[in-house]
């Protein structure tokens, strides 16, 4: 049996086929993939400068779909189920791996990122990397559980306390969770640093309480002042934000690393030292993934305002056309097969 399959294929390329369909395995279930979520990291991917990655490739790290069929030694999933799969695989030998940190192994990689992904009907992944999807959370809001969780998990790293102020660099969807979850977790004020006006008034309609924009910021407002803000959040991850983060930060603040250069920046460590901050890094976080999607059904997070496009799996080339050449537009665009598009469910 063969499956419709989109590939990265050179810099910049996509190009589409077919491709046998895999036997689920010992441990494995095949999944009818129903949405994903365009990345900033496939275009990175794609135009060379993520690092890692080698075409040809099926990219495509935010997956939500259905059981097609299970391999032998499954238990708990049946095809049908509702899912969505977390990316990350390890090694599962190593110490962090057996301390349940996979995502420090040494030797990890990621479904759509070193491994075949979700630009395809159908994928074969490890069973224990699956997880049910509640009924209030569609396919088009799963595939934003990898983003989400990963942004939970930087949340876990910092001491919010009820009445803080808190500071979000970058304006991207990780900096409008962000807001989300530093309003839920008890931040009385949280300020959102940008440079994309649409952007910004998304951020206020998620409860950003200020918003900056860093193209025309007024340097004596309250927000930007030097020193204003227990948390400092860097979404954006370039030596201008890092330099903002470390500038806005109150002695004995906390800044949180989130956003990746690509290459070494230069720091403030003097700053650093001095105002005693703490600083923190932080990527994925795979035992946060069942409380994501209790946050995602219960509305503690929205993710729906978010997705400005949507796109049928046929036309895979021209969202990622249409992200590359209008990213003040593309927050997040998510591609669907027909029966998600058209508002039902995967039979």
């Amino acid at each position: 049996m063969q499956k419709r399959i989109w590939q990265w294929t050179g810099l910049n390329e996509v190009t589409s086929g077919a491709a046998e369909r895999e036997q689920p395995d010992q441990g494995e279930a095949e999944i009818r993939i129903a949405s994903i979520g365009i990345c900033g990291t496939d275009l990175h991917i794609m135009s060379g400068h993520a690092g890692f990655g080698e075409p040809p490739l099926p990219l495509g790290h935010e997956l939500a779909g259905v059981v097609e069929r299970i391999g032998p030694g499954v238990d708990g999933w049946a095809p049908g189920d509702r899912v969505c799969i977390d990316p990350l695989i390890g090694c599962g030998v190593c110490r962090e791996c057996l301390n349940g940190n996979k995502h420090r192994c040494a030797r990890s990689g990621e479904i759509g990122l070193h491994f075949p992904g979700g630009w395809q009907e159908y994928l074969v992944v490890p069973a224990a990397n699956l997880y049910r999807l509640p009924d209030a959370v569609s396919f088009e809001e799963a595939t934003q559980a990898e983003t989400l969780h990963c942004c939970l998990g930087g949340i876990d790293k910092l001491d919010i306390r009820l009445g803080c102020h808190a500071a979000v660099i970058g304006d991207g969807p990780t900096g409008l969770y962000y807001v989300q979850l530093l309003k839920a977790a008890g931040a009385s004020k949280v300020s959102l640093f940008g440079m994309r006006e649409g952007r910004l008034e998304l951020g206020r309609r998620l409860g950003a309480d200020v918003t900056v924009n860093l193209r025309s910021a007024d340097t004596a407002s309250d927000a930007t002042a030097p020193e204003t803000q227990d948390i400092a959040i860097d979404a954006a991850g370039n030596e201008a934000s890092l330099k903002l983060g470390i500038e806005l930060l109150k002695r004995g603040g906390q800044l949180l690393l989130f956003g990746l250069p690509g290459h070494p920046i230069q720091a403030d460590i003097q700053s650093v030292v001095l105002k005693e901050l703490t600083l923190a890094g932080s990527t994925n976080a795979p035992q946060v993934w069942p409380r994501v999607l209790e946050l995602m059904a219960s509305g503690g997070v929205r993710v729906k305002p978010l997705i400005t496009q949507r796109y049928p799996f046929e036309e895979l080339d021209k969202a990622i056309a249409f992200a590359r050449s209008e990213p003040d537009e593309a927050v997040k665009i998510i591609v669907s097969h027909s029966q998600v598009l058209g508002g039902t469910e995967l039979p």
